[in-house]
């Protein structure tokens, strides 16, 4: 069962060749390198808030990216699946391009970092995240299936609202440890963002993935079923890491509360 066949087919998306695309990735890597030096020099030299800052912009275009995306998304002749209108899914298309850039820039910083004997925060956490990411967004950048797979890409991606939740909670540590209060309804709303945007959101969507098996390549179902699994699997082990953090912060009463590492 084909996709509606409005609008730029994979065909001619392809056709504009790879150009558009370097383009996309090498704009999206300058504009994360400008913000990380930015609030580098602005913070003292502050890795971590550089870190916090960086993430929690490329978080926020995520959430537009995928928000607008949801309001583009229509039915197609399979009972249960989407697809997006012809502009929306070239916009996508661009966007993860940039994202995955993004990924790949700090997963390099990471690389880097560790070959100096610096281990940055989360870092293996990190990797293990932007590997799952690769290969998720991989077949929706070329390939005949990547108009199938990018409404539920999109869709994932409302994931980072919690991501906005965990750096904000992470420079309110650093730059104000005297509002508990504050830190501890910061930690609320991650746990709920956290648990409503991917440990639902993302059974949701593997179930848009099984949706388009009858369009998409075995190799791709497959890669993408197991991308959901592992998705899920890391969204699992975040969140007990983030209910212990949470668990502590309650236990702390009207305590300070001291910077920290995220869970």
């Amino acid at each position: 069962m084909s996709l509606p066949q409005t609008g730029r087919s994979e065909a001619e998306m392809a056709a504009e060749g790879t150009l558009p695309l370097v383009r996309h990735a090498a704009c999206a890597v300058a504009a994360a390198s400008a913000v990380y030096a930015t609030t580098l020099a602005l913070s003292g030299g502050s890795h971590d808030v550089a870190e916090d800052i960086t993430d929690f912009v490329h978080s926020a275009a995520a959430v537009r990216a995928s928000s607008q995306s949801a309001l583009s998304f229509e039915r197609t002749r399979s009972k249960h699946a989407i697809a997006l209108r012809p502009a929306a899914d070239a916009a996508a298309r661009r966007f993860l391009c940039a994202s995955t850039a993004y990924f790949g820039a700090d997963a390099c910083f990471v690389c880097v970092q560790l070959s100096r004997g610096v281990r940055p925060r989360l870092w293996a956490g990190r990797l293990a995240h932007h590997a799952v990411q690769f290969a998720a967004n991989g077949p929706a950048l070329a390939g005949s299936s990547g108009r199938a797979v990018r409404p539920y890409l999109m869709l994932a991606y409302m994931a980072e609202v919690s991501t906005l939740f965990l750096r904000l909670r992470s420079l309110l540590r650093r730059a104000a440890p005297e509002r508990a209060g504050l830190i501890r309804a910061t930690s609320r709303l991650l746990l709920a963002s956290f648990a409503v945007t991917r440990l639902l959101n993302f059974p949701l969507c593997t179930a848009l993935i099984w949706a388009r098996r009858d369009v998409l390549r075995p190799a791709i179902l497959k890669l993408h079923l197991a991308f959901a699994a592992a998705g899920i699997t890391l969204n699992a082990g975040w969140f007990v890491a983030l209910l212990r953090s949470a668990s502590r912060e309650a236990g702390s009463g009207r305590r300070r509360v001291a910077p920290a590492s995220e869970p």
